[in-house]
């Protein structure tokens, strides 16, 4: 039997015959949307207002990757290359119909300096980028960066009533902190209680330090009933005027 003259095999023939001509004209459509000049990309949004990253880096990136049809833009790739720069902790790229593509990018913050050369972000992560604003300096080992943020933006916000600032926080090789504050005076504070320690600075420099500022060069914070100064003249157990007990109890009746 020839196959025209066999109706159920014709309809089959007939059937693949219209799926095949369907499927060309819709690989046909695709081609030509995805490379028609009437969807290009019009305009790259950056979502929030950038305070280190520089507009060139984005533009160079951009006209590399995001140049062309909304539909055949590389927005992968361009995410990735955005991921590289120091600045960008976080970045999302995606297409908005029908000619935007937007750029979501989450900006590090830095909180410090890491051996003068590099500079580290909320997260404790280092990385290499130039800041102009003044930041205090981490010294101490290596993996410990992260240890120490966390203590620095401690340290920190116990400072708010004094309006004085870390310059510079030092972590040695047995765990023992120190902070050098902007006014040039040291407080050692040791292993333990440091932030107990460093509350009793705080109350004792509103009520006896502060007038004495000038001449402090450092204080000593490790004992366990009060403190020792190192006037930047004289060695002292005490500051004058003031004794060590007196402050360590009053510091015991406000709860320091």
């Amino acid at each position: 039997m020839r196959l025209w003259d066999n109706a159920q095999a014709l309809k089959r023939l007939y059937r693949w015959l219209y799926v095949c001509v369907l499927f060309c004209l819709l690989a046909a459509g695709g081609t030509w949307v995805a490379h028609s000049p009437y969807f290009p990309v019009r305009q790259i949004q950056v979502l929030q207002p950038l305070k280190h990253l520089q507009p060139t880096e984005i533009e160079k990136i951009s006209r590399q990757y995001l140049q062309g049809n909304i539909f055949t833009v590389n927005v992968s790739a361009a995410q990735a290359e955005l991921a590289k720069l120091p600045w960008v902790a976080k970045v999302q790229v995606k297409r908005i119909w029908p000619d935007t593509v937007q750029l979501d990018i989450k900006e590090r913050v830095p909180v410090a300096r890491w051996n003068t050369q590099q500079l580290v972000d909320m997260d404790g992560r280092i990385f290499n980028a130039v800041a102009q604003e003044q930041l205090p300096l981490l010294v101490g080992t290596t993996g410990s960066t992260r240890y120490m943020t966390v203590h620095l933006l401690i340290f920190e916000n116990l400072l708010q009533p004094t309006g004085l600032y870390v310059q510079e926080l030092q972590l040695s090789d047995r765990s023992a902190w120190q902070l050098i504050l902007t006014n040039g005076i040291t407080l050692r504070l040791g292993r333990e209680k440091v932030e107990q320690r460093l509350a009793s600075f705080v109350w004792a420099w509103q009520q006896v330090l502060q007038n004495q500022a000038s001449n402090i060069d450092y204080v000593d914070l490790r004992y366990p009933d009060g403190f020792a100064l190192r006037y930047k003249n004289r060695t002292v157990s005490e500051p004058a005027g003031v004794n060590i007990t007196d402050v360590a109890a009053a510091m015991d009746q406000h709860g320091a």
